[in-house]
């Protein structure tokens, strides 16, 4: 059987696509991750096509000749967040400005159905999450005044062009995947996919030392998302009961980032979007326990096996003193969460299950997603 050759792009968030693409080469598929710009998280590419925001001649030549280009290379395009190869948001591209312009940023798309290939779309969160639809609809969220600072923003534009995404481009995908279960609230006909953003098996496993003085990590790349705001006067107060030292890692590349959560016992991950996030993978694939909230209601989107299994310590913002004290007080039971945190990567957020459970729907989209027999 021929082998076939897979397009990841245009962006790389959270290292989603090269994970995946990575664990595709292992199983002798073609797989290239080709991204429009790169940003200061320093994500790998197989090829970057231009500079961010850089509006030129050479750079639109390159991106709107690789995009026209791509079904002469390629069996299969999967994209993310939202966006095809000729919608530069960058340069100010977004869907729903008027027909004319959502019929260019989809010439790619359009171009590759025609000729064929198979077309796959993985969001990853507020590419498709509408701010006004969320606060309505959700008692926590980061979609709110005086949390997530995009929010206004959201609600007079951006939702609208989220909406015009999902009209206009969803429609033309063979599978739609999303990373965060409230997303399915915001998706019709897609599927729930786990993260697989880190080789799990390239992580040296780093249990909880509770023998030290305990060292909490919060890696807050937005804060106002995150919770970071409420987070940090918790800990504060926390400290004159508790002996801990807490880790902030902000506006590091990944790779730094990286070497600085082996060092961890606890991670604080999400206080607001009710599911926990990439980090929170890197940082249970070391062996370290992870807490977050976990949105209830968003229970029938994820596996029932795997919402079973999780072993996200459970955390609320209503209560976020009575349960980080809780946590703290018990740093012995650590170790044990550390090591159920690496299981449960083992089992749901292993690169090569969803390659080739992704193997799989590439040859034929509408079979079974299925990552347990992967």
């Amino acid at each position: 059987m021929k082998p076939l050759r897979i397009l990841h792009g245009p962006v790389n968030v959270g290292n989603q696509p090269w994970s995946l693409s990575r664990a595709e080469r292992k199983l002798g598929l073609r797989s290239d991750v080709v991204i429009n710009y790169n940003t200061w998280l320093g994500y790998p590419a197989d090829r970057t096509l231009s500079e961010y925001g850089v509006k030129s001649v050479r750079n639109r030549l390159r991106r709107g000749g690789f995009a026209l280009g791509i079904p002469a290379s390629y069996d299969v395009v999967h994209y993310y967040f939202g966006r095809s190869f000729l919608l530069w948001e960058d340069w100010g591209g977004t869907f729903g400005k008027s027909r004319w312009d959502d019929r260019k940023a989809l010439l790619d798309v359009r171009l590759a159905r025609a000729f064929g290939l198979r077309t796959f779309m993985t969001l990853q969160g507020c590419d498709v999450r509408q701010a006004d639809r969320s606060h309505a609809i959700n008692a926590i969220t980061m979609c709110r005044e005086g949390a997530c600072p995009a929010f206004a923003t959201c609600t007079t534009g951006l939702d609208d062009g989220r909406r015009a995404m999902i009209e206009r481009l969803l429609p033309l995908m063979d599978r739609v995947f999303y990373l965060n279960p409230e997303l399915g609230r915001f998706v019709a006909k897609g599927d729930f996919l786990p993260y697989c953003n880190v080789e799990i098996w390239d992580q040296e496993v780093s249990l909880p030392d509770p023998a030290r003085r305990l060292r909490v990590v919060h890696a807050p790349s937005n804060g106002g998302i995150k919770g970071t705001n409420l987070l940090l006067p918790v800990l504060e107060r926390l400290k004159q009961r508790f002996d801990f030292e807490l880790i902030l890692i902000e506006n590091k590349p990944h790779a730094e980032a990286m070497a600085l959560y082996r060092g961890a016992d606890l991670a604080i991950d999400q206080l607001l979007a009710g599911w926990y996030g990439g980090f929170a993978v890197e940082l249970m694939a070391m062996g370290k326990p992870v807490a977050a909230y976990i949105r209830e209601e968003d229970r029938d989107f994820v596996p029932a096996a795997m919402w079973d299994e999780l072993p996200v310590l459970r955390i609320d913002p209503r209560t976020l003193e009575d349960d980080l004290a809780r946590i703290l007080s018990a740093p012995g039971e650590l170790v044990a969460a550390g090591r159920r945190s690496r299981a449960y990567v083992e089992r749901w957020h292993d690169p090569m299950k969803t390659a080739r459970a992704m193997a799989r729907l590439y040859r034929d989209p509408s079979a079974a997603l299925d990552l347990i027999q992967s």
